[in-house]
């Protein structure tokens, strides 16, 4: 006869243990599957009054530094923070600042008295600066890993965005390609931005 091969939509979740028939036809043996650490679901801390969606419950060191954040954006003030590698400090300055804008927006489109007479009634907006085109690559792989989804562009560089072959050429120093597209672009004899 003709045998079919049929795909279950209704899988079984394994079990802590399973059965397992050895590939000799011998006698099914148990083995011991191997446990799942318990994944924290996505919560909502509030933290200086604003409530702040984090992909699971931050830790204490995150909720201390996305407090400093918080402090800092509050006073208007600029902040250095540090925190070792690992500690989660761009999810937890993405989360704090993300969170506060959406506070200011609510304020400013719902209390009258909340914003100074003559101040515009903008929600004020975010600029998240890196030294590498790779740490903003990082930024927005963690910015998918939260609930936000600001409207955002990611700008670079002549250095990285330049894809004229006579400018990108082979050991060509950053400022030379720096150089070479500006002056191109000015002259108009750029086929790729004219």
């Amino acid at each position: 006869g003709v045998m079919k091969a049929v795909k279950s939509h209704n899988r079984r979740q394994p079990s802590a243990t399973s059965t397992a028939a050895p590939a000799d036809g011998n006698a099914a043996r148990k083995v011991a599957a191997k446990p799942r650490a318990p994944i924290s679901p996505p919560t909502t801390v509030e933290l200086r009054g604003v409530p702040i969606h984090f992909p699971f419950e931050p830790y204490a060191c995150q909720r201390d530094y996305m407090e400093k954040v918080l402090d800092a954006l509050f006073r208007s003030e600029n902040a250095l923070l540090e925190s070792p590698t690992g500690t989660g400090k761009t999810l937890c300055l993405l989360c704090s600042t993300l969170a506060w804008q959406r506070e200011e927006a609510r304020k400013i489109h719902t209390d009258p008295q909340y914003l100074k007479p003559g101040m515009p009634r903008r929600v004020p907006t975010i600029i998240y600066a890196s030294r590498t085109h790779s740490q903003l690559s990082q930024v927005v792989r963690e910015l998918r890993n939260t609930r936000y989804r600001p409207r955002h562009a990611v700008l670079g560089s002549r250095e990285q965005m330049c894809v004229n072959p006579k400018v990108k050429r082979r050991g060509a120093l950053a400022s030379d390609i720096n150089h070479d597209c500006s002056r191109l672009g000015q002259e108009r004899k750029c086929q790729f931005r004219n």
